[in-house]
């Protein structure tokens, strides 16, 4: 039995709770420095994300992207940032509190 238990995998706490997934919430979305701030809740307590700079650029494919674009980049965008953020939550490598969606996650 122990042999077992050594040889499984680790796993992080609550990574693999599916009844405990990201969902949205109805806060609202900001521009934050070079960044998109938005909150997602796993039920039990809300979760502050952001969408980096980077990110939008990638998914608008515009390297050049203007700040003043980045909140409908992201709206445009969003169903793969929180994709993305419910990803970086169920492995539980948050920054901190929060998780940042970085160019490589999306």
């Amino acid at each position: 039995m122990l042999r077992k238990l050594l040889n499984r995998p680790a796993q992080r706490k609550g990574t693999d709770d599916p009844a405990q997934p990201l969902l949205p919430t109805t806060e609202a979305i900001e521009v934050d420095g070079l960044a998109v701030r938005w909150i997602m809740t796993d039920g039990k307590k809300n979760i502050v994300c952001w969408a980096r700079a980077a990110a939008l650029e990638k998914l608008e494919a515009n390297p050049d992207l203007e700040k003043a674009s980045y909140l409908e980049a992201f709206h445009r965008h969003r169903p793969k940032f929180e994709a993305a953020a419910a990803a970086i939550h169920k492995r539980g490598l948050l920054d901190g509190n929060a998780i940042v969606v970085r160019k490589e996650n999306v």
